[in-house]
């Protein structure tokens, strides 16, 4: 989840982008398919075998699905996948049980990262370690560790060289099993113990409109558990980490990207000296960007105080000054304490929230751009929303969208480019401009109203 924020991380991850957009949200959401077969087989059952053995559709038919359990990885070491390999062509289709078996992907991954496997079988000799080794290396059972490393090569994580016998991780394998990795960050949140225990509660959420987290974890918020006095104190690393990691991944395509050319545009525009304000900043990734893009321009982080401490304690903030980075502890919905930005970013925050929310929020900043214009006739200043999506624009943000309800409640959602639009008018300031980008993400510009 990318709760309020989300590196100079390689771009090779990028080669197999589509391969890790894919594995991290089946990641995501692979309760989905526990719940949804456990619903099928106790409440559709009859039903489906009713309906199955009354069909005239030979079993070969299932054959334009999918011809049995299709290979997620089939994958050669820049990502790429062969559609063409399968196995028992007489299987009931593949696509069932790629739904069926989606939570097995998801455990291998999280094992994988939480060992930093691809470390491991990459130092035994540089190229590929053998089960054996790995087994000892990890102190795990022999046998299972030959069928993990097996199962990992079903999943498109590792390589298996049938004559040395030997695995090497694939770059989608680097990618989530290497420590510096921030797929690997990702991974150990998202298929975290505490996602799936929200999760757990997924038929309870859809009857009742319940928040997952809550029937969980007992309070409503992540950060309420993560907090000071909270039940999760020992979840705080891997939550930080994790949105470290997912700024990692998507960051220095929102600046530098083909797509994200208008959050650099605007921050190159500015002036010397200008002040931009990272509402809901998070752990401060975004902001550590935003300064090496422009060094000579100022970054206000405002947060509440248990993601200030984490800003604070972000070694990658550690070289800027006060002149250059200032920490500000302040819910946004209590209002915005820097009234002097020139630009105000709110990255992955909107989808956190509800209608009423949202709108509470933009109107705060609403108030500060007024101020400005008031006190020092500028009018100028420009809100950013950056979220992923639009919803419309492809299946995987539909999962992500499921996802935030799960973990925050039904109204947290990804939206659509009207329903944004509507928010902003509502707030009283006005859509300049939208700007789509690779990779899910987009860019919404706005200001007060001309």
């Amino acid at each position: 989840m990318m709760a309020t924020t989300s590196s100079s991380s390689t771009h090779s991850l990028w080669l197999s982008t589509t391969k890790t957009v894919s594995l991290l949200l089946l990641v995501c959401c692979y309760s989905l398919c526990i719940v949804g077969s456990s619903c099928f087989q106790i409440q559709g059952q009859q039903e489906v075998v009713r309906r199955f053995n009354s069909s005239s559709r030979r079993r070969s038919d299932f054959s334009s699905h999918s011809s049995s359990f299709r290979s997620m990885s089939s994958a050669d070491d820049s990502g790429n996948i062969d559609d063409t390999t399968t196995t028992n062509d007489s299987s009931v289709g593949g696509g069932v049980l790629d739904l069926v078996f989606g939570f097995v992907k998801t455990k291998v991954a999280y094992q994988f990262s939480k060992l930093c496997a691809a470390d491991i079988l990459l130092h035994t000799n540089g190229e590929g370690g053998s089960a054996e080794a790995f087994a000892t290396a990890t102190k795990l059972d022999p046998d299972l560790s030959l069928r993990f490393l097996r199962a990992a090569d079903a999943v498109g994580l590792v390589t298996e060289d049938t004559t040395t016998k030997l695995f090497t991780p694939t770059a989608l394998g680097r990618s989530i099993g290497s420590i510096n990795e921030p797929g690997r960050g990702i991974v150990l949140l998202e298929a975290s113990p505490e996602y799936s225990k929200a999760w757990d509660n997924f038929d309870q959420v859809l009857d009742t409109g319940a928040i997952g987290w809550q029937l969980a974890h007992g309070v409503p918020r992540i950060y309420d558990s993560i907090g000071s006095g909270g039940t999760l104190p020992e979840f705080r690393d891997t939550f930080y980490e994790g949105l470290r990691s997912w700024g990692g991944m998507e960051e220095d395509d929102i600046l530098l990207g083909d797509g994200g050319g208008v959050v650099r545009d605007l921050l190159m525009g500015l002036k010397p000296g200008a002040v931009v304000v990272d509402v809901g900043g998070g752990e401060g990734s975004f902001a550590g960007k935003m300064l090496a893009v422009r060094p000579d321009i100022s970054v206000v982080l405002q947060e509440q105080a248990v993601t200030c401490d984490a800003a604070r304690a972000n070694p990658a903030l550690a070289s800027y000054g006060k002149d250059q980075l200032r920490v500000v502890e302040r819910s946004f919905f209590d209002g915005i304490q820097e009234t002097d930005g020139n630009l105000y970013v709110l990255k992955y925050i909107l989808h956190n929230w509800g209608d009423e929310d949202c709108v509470r929020i933009l109107c705060n900043v609403r108030v500060a751009l007024e101020e400005q214009a008031s006190s020092k006739n500028n009018d100028d200043a420009r809100v950013l929303i950056i979220e992923h999506g639009p919803i419309e624009s492809s299946p995987e943000i539909r999962l992500l969208d499921l996802h935030m309800a799960v973990l925050c409640g039904k109204g947290a959602s990804e939206r659509t480019t009207e329903e944004y639009s509507k928010l902003v008018e509502a707030s009283g300031l006005s859509m300049h401009r939208v700007h789509p980008s690779k990779g899910g993400v987009y860019v919404l510009e706005c200001g007060l109203p001309v």
